[in-house]
């Protein structure tokens, strides 16, 4: 018998295509590379700010000028119901320090006599009027004996009041005013502030033989005025007098109270005008205590 083509073969051909497609349907994909981690940042490290130093800034030293306008409060506060004006003016940097009372306007007195010659010497000086040497005699008596005469003879021959209202306006003063009564000249207003601010007036603006006129006139003044008054008080006061150029002033006894005043330059080469006008409802022996007393201080304030 011949034997027939075996049947095996076939069969373990499909076994195997079974088995290889059995094995391609289970195999896993290719697996994907692994990400890298990110690299790490660097940080630097934020800076500590440090908490703020606390400074003390120390206070500014006092000027001059204001140590002599405090040194006189003292004097003022012994005696109730005095008014006590201060101001002083430094010719350096032309500022004025002045008190509380600087600006209260207060019978002028004799001061008033700066007020009308200052208005004579500038109209002079602008061609306006004709000074004569009378006129100029009258002039150095007003400053240097506080002459009323001379000053009568003054006001009513360039102006009066509106010689007192002219220099006003022209210096740029704020509590000055003529008396509103007839000639009484020596009931003028003024105050501290603004007579010091007529100081730097002369010192500056006036034509120099105008200013020496008036500077050396004051520094000349006698210790008796031309109607007897004891003018050595405040910046005249004999102990402490030296080359003080001053004009003084003094009136009594309206509204039973005085009216006491020193005012101009502790010395002729000083840095420094001090003025003080005071009203004081006792006598003339209290007044110049007061004023020898305000004047010592202030001029200690300023030559320390």
């Amino acid at each position: 018998m011949i034997a027939g083509p075996s049947r095996r073969a076939p069969r373990l051909a499909a076994a195997a295509l079974v088995a290889a497609a059995l094995v391609g349907g289970c195999a896993r994909p290719e697996a994907p590379p692994p990400v890298a981690a990110p690299a790490p940042v660097a940080t630097t490290p934020r800076p500590t700010t440090p908490p703020p130093t606390t400074t003390t800034t120390p206070a500014p030293t006092p000027s001059r000028a204001q140590a002599a306008v405090d040194a006189t409060a003292p004097a003022e506060r012994e005696r109730r119901g005095v008014t006590l004006g201060v101001a002083v003016l430094d010719r350096t940097t032309g500022q004025i320090t002045a008190n509380g009372e600087a600006d209260t306007p207060l019978r002028t007195a004799s001061v008033a006599k700066l007020f009308t010659i200052v208005d004579v010497l500038t109209r002079r000086a602008a061609g306006q009027v004709t000074v004569t040497p009378s006129d100029e005699q009258r002039i150095r008596r007003a400053l240097t004996l506080s002459d009323d005469e001379a000053m009568n003879g003054l006001y009513s021959r360039f102006g009066g009041p509106e010689g007192i209202e002219r220099v006003s306006a022209l210096v740029g003063l704020r509590a000055t005013s003529p008396s509103e009564r007839a000639g009484q000249w020596g009931e003028t207003l003024t105050s501290a502030r603004d007579v010091a601010t007529l100081y730097a007036f002369i010192l500056t603006r006036l034509a120099p033989a105008d200013r020496d006129l008036v500077l050396s006139s004051l520094e000349a003044a006698p210790a008796t005025a031309a109607d007897g008054f004891d003018q050595g008080f405040g910046l005249l006061d004999p102990a402490r007098r030296g080359t003080a150029a001053a004009k003084q002033g003094w009136l009594c006894c309206l509204q039973s109270s005085v009216d006491l005043h020193s005012t101009g330059l502790p010395d002729l080469e000083s840095r420094y005008v001090l003025v003080l006008l005071s009203n004081q409802p006792r006598g003339y022996d209290a007044a110049r205590t007061l004023l020898d007393d305000a004047a010592g201080a202030a001029r200690d304030a300023l030559a320390s």
